[in-house]
């Protein structure tokens, strides 16, 4: 009888210890042989499961992508059927743990490489664009009588306030964050 395929638990591993490679050097100065001591594996065997180092960084990228969208169908799950977009707002913009800052240091790692990988910038606009599609249906199920082009201007509104706040978690910036979260709170009412 065969053995199981490690390829899926092996690239998991690899994927992790990019993620720890990233909050312990940054993105810049991570290296393979970083990545194969985290993973405690050799380097080979990140060519092997995986390829090069972008070829790693374009993986987690796309796991990145997955996770967010995991992410937007528990929080639709969660959310109460009145008063959608405040709960929205409310769930976007707070003030986590620090699970949650290195989630956002990833994250903005990653981000950093879309200008010079591809596939990466690819996954950011997915990312814009399932954030944008999201919060546009949010906001038209409480603004039925708004106008698309002006429910849409306030979703990129909400999203750009969000991707601000997200970069001020690491910064334990609390109350640029709260005021962010009111101002995609006031830009809603202009709705109404």
């Amino acid at each position: 009888m065969a053995r199981p395929s490690m390829a899926a638990q092996r690239k998991e591993e690899i994927l992790d210890a990019l993620e720890t490679c990233i909050l312990q050097y940054g993105i810049q100065a991570t290296s393979l042989e970083n990545i194969a001591e985290a993973a405690g594996v050799k380097r080979t065997i990140l060519r092997h499961y995986i390829g090069n180092r972008d070829d790693i960084i374009c993986a987690l990228s796309t796991r990145l992508r997955s996770r967010y969208s995991q992410q937007w169908q528990q929080l639709l799950c969660w959310l109460p059927s009145k008063n959608k977009t405040e709960s929205i707002i409310d769930a976007l913009f707070t003030v986590g743990s620090s699970e949650r800052v290195n989630a956002t240091i990833i994250g903005e790692a990653i981000f950093s490489e879309a200008k010079r990988l591809p596939p990466v910038k690819r996954d950011q606009e997915a990312i814009m664009d399932e954030f944008i599609t999201i919060i546009c249906e949010v906001l038209r199920d409480e603004y039925k009588h708004a106008s698309d082009d002006k429910i849409e201007l306030v979703a990129h509104g909400i999203y750009a306030n969000y991707l601000l706040s997200e970069s001020f978690l690491p910064l334990t910036l609390v109350d640029q964050v709260y005021k962010l979260k009111a101002t995609s709170k006031l830009l809603c009412t202009t709705l109404t």
